[in-house]
């Protein structure tokens, strides 16, 4: 294993316009996901089961077609426009909510419709950011700059919500909608600067006879299953892959059951006050940064097979003390676990990520994390949805109990140590005897509220 370096990239230049694309953006999307279900609730009487189908649906519809855009990030000659022409069109998306208010014809089935399609095209800028991060820094670098995105991450976590609830407050949600429009054209123009990141020019292929649309369409079909399946054989030739998307998945049905019933949880068993549950947050989001601004360092301390194996599991087991708060000390015990979880959530989200782009050769990566995405993100709303039925029947500490000790369970498997070997090509593998696995942690922390 390569040692991780600890010293910054020599040239931030290609890593800057994705640092501030990935913190506009990031921002952008939190307002939209505060403003669309507020404005389904607000304006159109919405309940909760419309509520909760807006947001599994932007989660759902994110994870669903992750294997399709990583197909389409990993053939595509020119990530930059792919960035740019996506976050276009995404304003576009976006946009079409405040006109169809204007114009009085705004529905319920149209919100839902504008949610899948926002969790599409966040999924596409995800995706593409972390696929072209290896083509703008060396493999040692890799570390540095992961904690940078986690850090235009972490401030994007902070400020969006901040952002959006100021915006819905002076504005209401449609017009916040409106002005949030203009966080996507400005990610558009940030991307537009992006230099390094094209792919080779394939070469021309001989000319062939004109063959009929049918054939076309099948031709195109069968070259699509090839790719989906180059992308899944992966998993199998480097394991531990597969055992870092498990961690990932388990660690997001629990995060999500427990963010679920979080701030009920919070108000009506443990009694706190809205300012006491808000001050929590800001605690979480303080460790992700401190974790952001450490991250490089630790991982060169330990290495990135160490810092998973020890911090998927303290991430996970600090879970534990949601329930344990009913016990006696809530305040404290919420505090400690706030520090712990956005602390070892952070570092382990940059060193799975930059262990996963060593690992797997550029022209696959796309198609390798949008699988891990959909393995992921798809654990969100199962857990979420899960989490509200179990409480009825078990009750708040026992279902939050239950969902932490998935959690621990699944990230255990990334435990055992991490060995990798040099493949025929010369390339990093992952050793068969590691056991099956995972992709890494979404940006979004699961386990928040």
């Amino acid at each position: 294993m390569r040692p991780a370096s600890t010293t910054p990239p020599p040239d931030r230049s290609p890593l800057r316009p994705l640092v501030f694309a990935q913190l506009i953006s990031l921002t952008g999307t939190h307002v939209t996901a505060l403003a669309l279900p507020t404005l389904a609730i607000l304006l159109l009487d919405a309940g909760p089961v419309a509520a909760a189908l807006i947001f599994a649906l932007e989660y759902g519809a994110r994870g669903l077609t992750a294997p399709l855009v990583g197909v389409l990030v990993d053939h595509v000659r020119s990530p930059r426009r792919l960035l740019v022409a996506n976050d276009l069109l995404h304003a576009l998306v976006v946009a079409s909510v405040p006109a169809m208010y204007l114009l009085d014809v705004l529905s319920l089935p149209y919100l839902v419709v504008v949610a899948a399609c926002s969790g599409i095209l966040s999924g596409v800028t995800d995706i593409s950011i972390n696929a072209v991060l290896p083509r703008l820094v060396p493999a040692d670098r890799l570390v540095g700059a992961n904690a940078a995105l986690a850090g235009a991450r972490a401030a994007g976590q902070i400020a969006g919500p901040a952002v959006g609830g100021l915006l819905v407050q002076a504005l209401g949600a449609a017009l916040a909608i409106a002005v949030d429009t203009v966080s996507y054209l400005a990610s558009a123009v940030v991307f537009s600067r992006l230099r390094g990141a094209h792919r080779r020019t394939p070469e021309r292929p001989a000319a062939t006879a004109p063959v009929s649309r049918s054939a076309a369409l099948r031709r195109s079909a069968a070259g699509l299953r090839t790719s989906l399946r180059e992308g899944l054989g992966t998993f199998r030739e480097v394991p531990l892959l597969g055992r870092l998307a498990l961690a990932t998945a388990a660690l997001n049905v629990g995060g999500a059951g427990l963010g679920a019933l979080y701030t009920l949880y919070a108000y009506r068993t443990l009694e706190l006050s809205p300012l006491q549950v808000g001050a929590l947050w800001g605690v979480n989001s303080a460790a992700a940064l401190a974790a952001v601004a450490t991250a490089r360092r630790v991982v060169g301390r330990f290495g990135l097979d160490r810092s998973i194996a020890l911090f998927a599991p303290v991430a996970a087991g600090s879970l534990l003390l949601i329930p344990a708060a009913s016990l006696a000390a809530p305040l404290l015990l919420f505090v400690v676990y706030e520090l712990i979880f956005g602390y070892c959530a952070t570092v382990w989200s940059v060193a799975s990520a930059s262990l996963q782009q060593q690992l797997v050769p550029a022209e696959r990566l796309g198609r390798v994390i949008a699988f891990s995405r959909t393995v992921s993100i798809l654990a969100v709303p199962v857990g979420a949805l899960v989490g509200g039925v179990a409480a009825d029947v078990w009750g708040l500490p026992g279902t939050l109990t239950g969902f932490a000790l998935v959690a621990l369970a699944g990230t255990a498997t990334v435990t055992g140590r991490i060995r990798r070997r040099t493949g025929p090509d010369g390339g990093p593998t992952g050793d068969p005897a590691a056991g099956p696995v995972a992709g890494e942690p979404t940006g979004d922390q699961a386990a928040k509220h």
